[in-house]
Order: C-alpha cells, then sequence, then structure tokens
C-alpha cells in the first residue's frame, strides 16, 4: 500500500480520479490561512452551536488523516512496518462513527431527518448491514 491506498482506507474511497488543480502542499498552505482567519471568527462567538460542532468535526477528522499520512511517511522512511497505524485509524473511525450516529439520532428526535432526507435509506441499509456484523461480536457479552 501507498499513500494513495492509505488515502482510500482513510477516506473510503479508491483515490482513482481525483484531479488536482494546485499541489498538495499549496493547498494545505492556503487552508492553513485561512483555518487561521476562521479562528479569529469563531472567537466573536456569532456562530451556531450546530455548525460549530460539525466544524469542530471536520477539523478532527482531517487532524486525525493529517497524523496518520506524517506517521505512514515517517515509518516508511524509516524502514518500518507503517501498517500499525492502521489499527489506530480504525479505533479513530469507530469513534467518529459514534459521534455521527448519536447525532443523527437527535435530528430524527428533532424531527430535522424524515424519510423524504435524501440518502437516509441508504444510511439505513449501511446501518443494518454494520449492526449485522456487529451483532454476533456482542451476543454473549450482555449488551
Amino acid at each position: 500500500m501507498d499513500l494513495r491506498g492509505l488515502r482510500g482506507t482513510l477516506m473510503g474511497t479508491s483515490g482513482v480520479g481525483q484531479g488536482r488543480e494546485r499541489p498538495v502542499s499549496e493547498r494545505l498552505r492556503a487552508a492553513t490561512d485561512e483555518l487561521q482567519k476562521l479562528e479569529q471568527l469563531v472567537v466573536s462567538g456569532d456562530c451556531s452551536p450546530r455548525v460549530l460542532t460539525e466544524f469542530r468535526g471536520a477539523v478532527d477528522s482531517i487532524r486525525q488523516t493529517a497524523w496518520a499520512v506524517q506517521q505512514w511517511t515517517e515509518l516508511q522512511s524509516q524502514h518500518r512496518d507503517p501498517y500499525t497505524v492502521l489499527g489506530i485509524l480504525s479505533e479513530e473511525r469507530v469513534r467518529r462513527a459514534t459521534q455521527l450516529s448519536r447525532d443523527l439520532r437527535i435530528d430524527l428526535e428533532s424531527l430535522e431527518l424524515s424519510v423524504e432526507t435524501e440518502g437516509l435509506d441508504k444510511l439505513f441499509q449501511a446501518t443494518k448491514g454494520l449492526y449485522e456484523r456487529l451483532a454476533p461480536l456482542f451476543r454473549n457479552s450482555g449488551l
């Protein structure tokens, strides 16, 4: 696996067909500048708590991805096994999925989501499939 494969593992995509307008380093510098400007705006407090929570989740996700890519490249350059990073990434994905599930439950309870919400049927099928794979793991645990 190379960095493109690691990206697919992190993002759940193959990375195929991902055009690049500018070099990644240049885009990261621009994103860093924008984040620093956004930080000043966030400090003003003029932001919806829900939007702020979603933003924090997105920042956490990119932070974790950047960390994983950095670890991967460092381990490869040291001729060490970069696959050790994958277990930590799985734990992070479980944490993020748990948080998203909780957020979606709140959205459903507050009637922000309904059967008409685009993609909700796909989410239901994905959740059902995940449940079917998880249930045997917890059958004898008393949960």
